[in-house]
């Protein structure tokens, strides 16, 4: 048997994908995936538990990483895969989320369309809670690709990224509203079934906290950190993200409640659900008929006498 040539060591930046309940510290040869700024993606092994945990208990997050590779088997499908060694940051701005592939929404066009609409979020405070939600490792692993429900709407994969994209172009829409009321909708929109990758059991069925809860409370437990700091820098953001993810509140000392704002996610929420009703069963679809004006002969029209 001829021995491995040397290893190559390179470095690149990306990302790891998985998540802490994936972590196995007694099997080095668990297969893990990298993606790289192209977003290209990378199998890899991650033999040393320490930093495979290291790695996994921090959001996700661009990197340096360094692997030792074999290159020398001309058939690359014989040679062992690469192993990570090494991970450290560095000072440039993180651009995790940009390095996932486009499909990791089997919805086309799901993903990047969430990304477009966090980039439309000029208050910047609400901008780093999207980001800091979207890069939690749970997100990452279950948002893009579970249904929004198991039997009802949106009921595929990728259907809760669907549905939240949806409300919250819905919401990006419409008039009335100042910019900050505009963005706080969007932020909920995207945001308001986010307990919902917390709800289930792996056949989608409800799991004891959702049952007890909800997902609306469920994920308001789950966010309660991240609201916090925006508390820190933004009171009034807080207090309206909290509201509008609960869906109900109480009103603040000064009485004040953003109870119009509450009514508009609703509205977009049971508007999305019924348009995807309609697409996927037609002939149950409320529609209103197309008026058209009577005919001239009618006695009973406008112009009858």
């Amino acid at each position: 048997m001829s021995e491995l040539p040397s290893p190559t060591i390179s470095t690149l930046r990306g990302v790891l994908l998985g998540t802490l309940d994936q972590y196995a510290p007694d099997r080095p040869d668990q297969v893990w995936r990298l993606y790289n700024e192209a977003s290209l993606p990378i199998d890899c092994l991650i033999p040393s538990a320490e930093l495979l945990h290291s790695l996994l208990s921090r959001p996700l997050t661009t990197l340096n990483l360094q692997l030792a590779g074999w290159f020398g088997d001309s058939d690359a499908k014989a040679s062992p895969l690469p192993v990570l060694a090494a991970a450290w940051a560095d000072d440039r701005p993180d651009h995790s989320l940009y390095h996932l592939p486009l499909d990791i929404c089997p919805v086309e066009g799901t993903y990047m369309g969430i990304l477009e609409l966090i980039e439309t979020i000029d208050t910047p405070p609400l901008y780093r809670l999207l980001w800091r939600v979207f890069r939690e490792r749970e997100i990452v692993a279950r948002y893009w690709t579970m249904p929004a429900s198991p039997r009802h709407h949106h009921a595929f994969a990728g259907g809760l990224a669907t549905h939240s994209l949806e409300v919250a172009r819905d919401l990006a829409g419409q008039a009335a509203m100042g910019p900050h009321e505009r963005e706080l909708c969007i932020a909920a929109g995207l945001l308001h079934d986010i307990g919902k990758v917390w709800s289930y059991t792996p056949d989608m069925f409800l799991n004891t906290a959702a049952r007890a809860m909800g997902h609306e409370l469920l994920g308001l437990s789950r966010l309660e950190r991240e609201l916090k700091i925006l508390e820190g820098e933004w009171p009034d953001g807080a207090y309206t993200m909290r509201v509008l993810l609960s869906g109900c509140g109480r009103m603040r000392q000064d009485g004040s409640m953003p109870s119009a704002l509450i009514a508009r996610l609703k509205a977009a929420d049971q508007r999305s659900c019924e348009l995807e009703r309609n697409r996927r069963n037609p002939v149950h679809a409320w529609k209103p008929n197309r008026w058209l004006p009577p005919a001239e002969s009618d006695p009973e029209g406008p112009g009858a006498a």
